[in-house]
């Protein structure tokens, strides 16, 4: 038994490092089978080819969205390069891993989404009725703050201007539940689809080719595993200005600081994200063996 334990999980790691073969090689696939994967290969191609015929200009090209988004072309470009490589083990061994990748980047949005959650959903409930802090309190310059006696009125006027907006409080209480709501909703959809997709490539499809029909055949849908927990994200950080509204002016300031700096990194990590596109459109227009491809021509 120990012999049999050690020769699985060095397997694994010949798999998971791509050294290797698996220990018996796989049979050759049928006439029937080959004819079925060369189709998916053309119909995977079809899929690819518009986008990639058509000059680069940014990730949010409609056609770059059509095809899935970067999550959604790379996985057609492997399913393509896995079929074409003409042995079944390098096969087998390129649509494993593509299917191992993908659950483990599910896993990681499902994490994501979790901890989100775990943010969202008590700062909604928690703070439903919590009232404003008292003026009088020192943490807001009330009494023990003003030592020279000026009293309570003079040290905290501007905070008594603030807690009197009632309908401005009100709309942003609505703000904030609206946009936790969003969150919540995001990342509860988030949880759903990444579990179905953990089911779907451990369970569901256990052949080689039932592996390949899922991956090109939901090969748009594939882009949400980052989207939903990305704008999950999103709608928790823009809610905590609202919600520390009916805390104090400080508050908000303080609350809005993490939601702008979110925004300057995904400033930052849209422009990482275009190049990245740019190099996935060379990559397309090599695989599809379109004139001018190359990596390096892409990324110009």
């Amino acid at each position: 038994r120990a012999r049999v334990f050690e020769m699985i999980m060095l397997r694994r790691q010949r798999s998971r490092a791509g050294m290797g073969g698996p220990s018996v090689a796989p049979e050759p696939p049928s006439l029937a089978e080959q004819l079925g994967r060369k189709a998916m290969c053309e119909r995977t191609k079809e899929f690819l080819r518009p986008w990639a015929e058509k000059r680069f200009t940014s990730m949010w090209d409609p056609l770059f969205t059509k095809v899935g988004q970067h999550e959604g072309v790379g996985v057609l470009i492997n399913v393509i390069r896995g079929i074409e490589s003409g042995d079944e083990a390098q096969t087998e061994r390129t649509i494993v891993r593509q299917c191992d990748d993908l659950v483990s980047l599910a896993s990681t949005s499902m994490v994501v989404s979790g901890l989100t959650l775990t943010c969202s959903i008590p700062l909604a409930f928690q703070l439903l009725s919590a009232d404003p802090i008292p003026l009088a309190s020192g943490t807001l310059g009330g009494d023990g703050w003003d030592a020279q006696g000026a009293g309570v009125d003079a040290a905290v006027g501007w905070y008594e201007g603030w807690v009197t907006q009632k309908s401005v409080l009100h709309a942003c209480h609505w703000l904030e539940i609206i946009l936790l709501s969003l969150s919540a909703g995001l990342n509860f959809m988030c949880l759903l689809f990444c579990f179905c997709i953990n089911a779907m490539m451990s369970l569901y499809a256990p052949t080689l080719d039932s592996k390949i029909w899922h991956l090109v055949e939901m090969h748009v849908s594939y882009q949400l595993t980052w989207t939903y927990p990305m704008l999950g994200i999103l709608g928790l950080a823009a809610a905590f200005p609202f919600a520390a509204a009916r805390v104090s002016p400080v508050a908000t300031v303080g609350a809005a600081l993490p939601f702008v700096m979110l925004m300057v990194k995904t400033r930052w990590s849209i422009g990482w994200a275009n190049k990245i596109a740019r190099v996935q459109h060379a990559m397309a227009r090599q695989v599809l063996k379109i004139d001018g491809d190359g990596v390096g021509k892409g990324t110009t």
